[in-house]
């Protein structure tokens, strides 16, 4: 066991000086003054130079993670297109070409732009996934047009499948930017 003086494990001591007499001068080289109790030389504590070097570091933290943020949506603003909403189709007959061209290519579009939410939604749920899932899967039929009837900011396009044959129904909505379909409806409509 060794004997210690108490305090010596403290870092309020500071940095080591030779004592100063009381006439201003230090003490002569080879004798080593020793105070006789711990003083604070060096103006702050050891606690107070601790917590300046915790903020420090803290605020060279901070201002780090703002640069990284700042330099990552940078980059994605940069290496990712702009985020253009694209005008829906100006005519029922347009939405159909812009339907049958994005039902293959883009099943994304057809769900969050062609529909509408709640009809996407309801898609989803009718085949037992999502309207996405279900438009990856598809293969391409062509549809011959019936008819096109529209009645103000509603039209309604019967659609005939060539192949497999079946008549199906799209009611659509006008939109500020274009039309979007709200409904699908199966088999002949009244006439």
């Amino acid at each position: 066991m060794s004997a210690r003086i108490r305090g010596e494990h403290d870092t309020d001591w500071g940095r080591w000086r030779p004592r100063v007499s009381r006439e201003g001068t230090t003490a002569p080289v080879g004798q080593i003054a020793v105070p006789d109790r711990p003083t604070r030389l060096g103006g702050a504590s050891g606690w107070e130079r601790g917590r300046t070097r915790h903020r420090l570091v803290l605020g060279a933290l901070g201002i780090l993670a703002v640069a990284i943020v700042a330099a990552s949506v940078a980059v994605s603003g940069v290496l990712s297109p702009p985020t253009l909403q694209r005008p829906l189709p100006a005519t029922p007959r347009a939405w159909l070409d812009a339907y049958e061209a994005a039902a293959i290519d883009n099943p994304t579009r057809v769900c969050s732009e062609l529909f509408s939410l709640q009809l996407a939604r309801a898609y989803g749920a009718a085949v037992h996934g999502s309207c996405t899932s279900y438009f990856a899967r598809i293969t391409s039929f062509s549809v011959i047009v019936r008819r096109v009837l529209r009645d103000g900011e509603t039209a309604v396009l019967e659609l005939r499948q060539t192949v497999r044959p079946r008549d199906w129904a799209v009611v659509l909505s006008r939109q500020p930017t274009g039309w979007r379909a709200v409904d699908l409806l199966p088999g002949d409509l009244v006439r």
